[in-house]
């Protein structure tokens, strides 16, 4: 999406100063929106969606003005009479037989108002222009409207605009600077318009309709303008309203404003007004690379997973809205690690209460209740866990659950295909975990669920997609809330760790912009081109002397059975793998797309491991690892080398989720109910693998820190049962 900063670029070139200077002297009598419209149509100044940039132009051929490249017309002043909206003709009829209660209202929704939807326009407009207390239905930028509507007629309206450009209150609390305020302020949107008819009197009505609003307006905003918001806003009158129905919708009032206008200038007229936000999604400052740099109590692994405790800790900070919630969120997941693999009627013992509590959490449509919020508590135990080490890895990748067989799931996405070429329906999961530099897992840090679409490749034909639009974005912010960890935890240090998916050259270019408090470490997958070599990065690497040779320990290799479309593998046992290692600095060019074309070589390290004589029916190592790390000799070429080998600790996991939690086998009845069980068991699993983990790396453990006094007594039992001393008594008798 082109920025005014990039608009002022493709404007000040001469040979469109010139065009731009006569094409001004032939249209006079135009008004200056027009004159954008135009232009933005000649020189194709589109968004990500297609969209006309126009008020970002006309932003741009403002400043370029007051630079004294050209003399626009004179700007119309509002009320001129120039504007003339649609309207009705008479007023809207008013709703009839409203019940006193807002959950008691008939076919309640919400209808976006389209500009080609004429009655609904009209209908819009009269009723802010004559029951709205500002009796104005013009909006600011990008913009959304809906009309409230019922059985019993029309509610109400309500109107989305562009954010505020300065606000003090709001920027202290989101915590931003000036660049980075140009950089997400389109992540915030501003309810500007919002009416519940005199003639309603229905308690908690207001309230109702904003939690109507959080559920939709995000989606409905990213499918018109290609922006997901992260943000809302409102202004309250604090002289004439009191901001109640805010309140009850879980919005935080951060402050009130000065009495300026939007631009921030000092205006007659303006009332101080309380600011109220509202967080569309839960961790809006780690994406923005602005989490509070607050002291973090330091956790050790060990401590709060014994069973009677763990899902307090784990999910007792999820921040859900409801203390009743949380409460049985602990519950369902105190009861999910008793038995893992059965279903939660068979881990709650039949229990019929707390199987109706687990299905009305489930199946609940709050936003307070997503994947991302329930697994929240845990999240920031992990952070805790993290502060416990000097350096830490963040392992992401991306996981595909077939639900095919679920006929009656709504909500499903494509996967991929099956032997016979149908096309496979089901859930993704991108996540990341977080372990520490020996391996040992720390916790989940990300589990976004989502439902996929597959959009067909063509062979040869560049994606002009920008990075925002693909499914690979989310190994960018992935990435980029890890740069708000580091900022929580300022003396670790983090590795961010993935597999050749996440090749990208947008994630090195964003570390570049980000600074070096987050190191990347990735097997490379594409041939790239290098300033300053003769041949790409494969041929480079493999040319000259090894800088050493190395023995690595490979794990034994699973029989994987073969599809049409591609061979199985056979079953190979583990070994240990003789291979030669070169290391070199080396400069990566981007990518001759549209996008990134113009963008400046990005200096990295890289480490090539190639084994010369593999085993028979083995698969030849051969990686090519691209750090950010620094890799001046073999011990610390190695280091990386151990470090991408824990990238099959979150491998580890998803077996786990998969095989000990039975995910596959949930019967939920929608994607949405599907996404907030496998969060919870995405936690539990990780309980799962940390217990095996430790059992195996600390042997001397104490069993009763993590076991109860009944299952050590079991534990000790099987153990005596399993002894060589035992065995032999047995088989002689």
């Amino acid at each position: 999406m082109k920025t005014t900063n990039s608009i002022k670029e493709t404007l000040c070139t001469a040979e469109n100063v010139t065009l731009v200077t006569e094409w001004l002297g032939q249209n006079k009598g135009k008004t200056r929106t027009r004159l954008a419209r135009e232009m933005c149509e000649g020189l194709g100044l589109r968004d990500g969606k297609g969209a006309l940039r126009i008020s970002t132009a006309l932003k741009a051929l403002r400043e370029l003005e007051a630079e004294g490249y050209w003399k626009l017309p004179v700007a119309l002043p509002r009320g001129s009479g120039q504007w003339n909206p649609r309207r009705l003709g008479h007023g809207v009829a008013a709703p009839r037989g409203v019940p006193a209660q807002a959950d008691q209202i008939k076919a309640l929704e919400l209808i976006e108002v389209r500009r080609e939807d004429e009655e609904h326009v009209r209908v819009w407009n009269e009723l802010m222009l004559e029951e709205h207390p500002l009796h104005d239905c013009r909006l600011v930028g990008r913009q959304l409207r809906y009309l409230i509507g019922s059985a019993h007629g029309w509610l109400g309206g309500i109107g989305f605009g562009s954010s505020a450009l300065y606000l003090e209150s709001r920027d202290k609390w989101i915590g931003w600077d000036e660049k980075q305020r140009g950089e997400y302020r389109e992540r915030v949107i501003n309810l500007t318009r919002f009416l519940i008819r005199e003639s309603v009197q229905c308690k908690n009505a207001a309230s109702h309709v904003l939690g109507l609003c959080t559920r939709r307006v995000a989606k409905d905003f990213q499918r018109r303008y290609g922006v997901e918001p992260w943000l809302m806003e409102s202004f309250v009158n604090r002289e004439e309203y009191a901001g109640t129905c805010f309140q009850a919708a879980n919005w935080v009032c951060v402050g009130q404003t000065k009495g300026r206008g939007r631009n921030g200038s000092k205006k007659e007229g303006k009332s101080i007004k309380d600011v109220y936000m509202y967080g569309l999604v839960p961790n809006f400052r780690a994406r923005m690379g602005l989490s509070k740099t607050e002291d973090v109590e330091p956790l050790c692994l060990e401590r709060g997973l014994e069973s009677e405790r763990w899902a307090e800790q784990e999910f007792g900070g999820c921040e859900l809205g409801d203390v009743r919630l949380k409460a049985q969120l602990v519950k369902i997941a105190t009861n999910k690690a008793r038995q893992p693999g059965g279903s939660y009627a068979r881990a709650c013992g039949g229990n019929r209460h707390d199987l109706k509590g687990y299905y009305r959490l489930i199946n609940n449509d709050r936003e307070q209740l997503s994947g991302s919020r329930l697994v929240g508590g845990h999240r920031q135990q992990t952070i805790r866990r993290m502060a416990n080490e000097k350096t830490a890895l963040i392992i992401q990748d991306t996981m595909e659950m077939n639900f095919s067989r679920r006929l009656h799931c709504d909500g499903l996405g494509a996967i991929g295909k099956n032997q016979t070429g149908v096309e496979s329906q089901g859930l993704k999961m991108h996540s990341s975990i977080a372990t520490s530099s020996r391996g040992m897992p720390l916790g989940v840090l990300r589990a976004q669920v989502y439902a996929a679409e597959r959009k067909p490749k063509v062979k040869g034909k560049v994606d002009k997609r920008r990075i925002e639009d693909k499914e690979s974005y989310r190994w960018l912010q992935t990435c980029q809330d890890a740069y708000g960890i580091s900022r929580q935890l300022p003396g670790l240090h983090i590795v961010c760790v993935g597999d050749r998916e996440s090749d990208i050259f947008e994630l090195f270019d964003q570390r570049r912009r980000q600074g070096g408090s987050v190191d990347l470490l990735v097997r490379a997958k594409h041939n790239r081109c290098l300033q300053d070599a003769e041949n790409k990065l494969f041929e480079h690497m493999a040319q000259g002397k090894a800088n050493g040779h190395v023995s690595i320990s490979v794990p034994r290799q699973r029989e994987k059975k073969g599809k049409p479309s591609k061979p199985g593998r056979p079953g190979l046992p583990a070994r240990r793998a003789e291979v030669e290692v070169r290391f070199r600095e080396v400069r990566i060019c981007a990518p001759q797309t549209p996008l990134l074309k113009d963008k400046k070589p990005i200096t990295l390290f890289a480490v090539y491991l190639f084994e010369n004589n593999p085993p028979p029916g083995a698969t030849r190592i051969k990686w090519m690892l691209l750090a950010s790390i620094e890799v001046r000799s073999l011990k610390q070429a190695m280091k990386c080398v151990r470090w991408y080998c824990l990238r099959w600790r979150i491998e580890e996991w998803h077996r786990v989720l998969k095989s000990g939690c039975r995910v596959l086998e949930h019967q939920n009845q929608s994607a949405e109910s599907l996404a907030r069980a496998i969060s919870i068991d995405a936690v539990v699993a990780w309980r799962i693998m940390v217990l095996a983990l430790l059992g195996r790396e600390l042997p001397e453990l104490p069993c009763d820190l993590l076991f109860n006094s009944w299952q050590c007594e079991v534990l000790q039992m099987l153990a005596q049962k399993k002894s060589p001393y035992r065995l032999e008594k047995l088989s002689s008798s």
